[in-house]
Parts: C-alpha cells; sequence; structure tokens
C-alpha cells in the first residue's frame, strides 16, 4: 500500500501543479481502488482480532488520510469530514504537503465515528 500511496502522491501533486483537477483526483481515486482491492484480498472481515487484522484496517485508515490531505483541494467539506470520522484533529486543509502524504502518518487508536455516506447514491425519477 505504501508504493500505491507514494504513486498516487506523484500524480495528485502532478495534477494540481497542472491546474488540472481531474488528473488529481483521479490519481486519488486510484489511490481508493487499491485500498479497496487490499481489502478484497485481506478480508478483515473474515480475520480474528489480533495483529493480521490490525495491520489491514490500519493500512485502510491510513489511506483514508492520505484520501482526506488529497482530495481537500476539491472536496473541502468532505476531506474534512473524512478527517475527522478517522479521528484525527485539527484540519485536514492544514496538513503540509509532501510531508503529509508520506505512508505511516496514521497513529492509530484513535476512536473512528460512523456516518451517513458521504457521497449517498441518487436516484433518479423514472420517466413516465
Amino acid at each position: 500500500m505504501a508504493a500505491a500511496a507514494a504513486e498516487a502522491y506523484a500524480a495528485t501533486a502532478a495534477g494540481w501543479d497542472a491546474i488540472a483537477p481531474s488528473i488529481a483526483l483521479e490519481a486519488t481515486w486510484k489511490l481508493i481502488g487499491a485500498a479497496n482491492a487490499h481489502l478484497e484480498t485481506n478480508e478483515p472481515w473474515k480475520m480474528e482480532p489480533g495483529p493480521d487484522l490490525d495491520a489491514v484496517m490500519g493500512d485502510a485508515l491510513e489511506v483514508l488520510r492520505l484520501v482526506a490531505v488529497l482530495a481537500t483541494p476539491a472536496v473541502p467539506g468532505t476531506g474534512q469530514h473524512v478527517w475527522e470520522r478517522i479521528g484525527l484533529p485539527g484540519a485536514a486543509a492544514d496538513q503540509r504537503l509532501p510531508a503529509a502524504a508520506q505512508w505511516g502518518g496514521y497513529p492509530g487508536g484513535l476512536p473512528v465515528e460512523k456516518g451517513a455516506p458521504l457521497f449517498p447514491r441518487m436516484t433518479l425519477p423514472s420517466a413516465g
């Protein structure tokens, strides 16, 4: 996951430097996809409590921390919601890059808050 995070940061930073938000966000979303694949491969919902489960969930929380930082320029409210839900103090927008994009910044042991979906599914009215 650390390599995927480093790649995501490099591509995201390049996108923002080029004033190309779609490229920056696509790189950030690729990190989310890599984390999802990691979770599907490791199936933490089937694991017994212990160090292996802690490692998988720690990776997931670290990805959420990074996504909060990397996506904040485009979706500041959502980035802040993610930041707060994973128990981090302060503001995602106050994190300084590139240091904040280094793998391993999530301290662990923080309370995680479940909440409403950040991007709820929309249903379109039926035609007719």
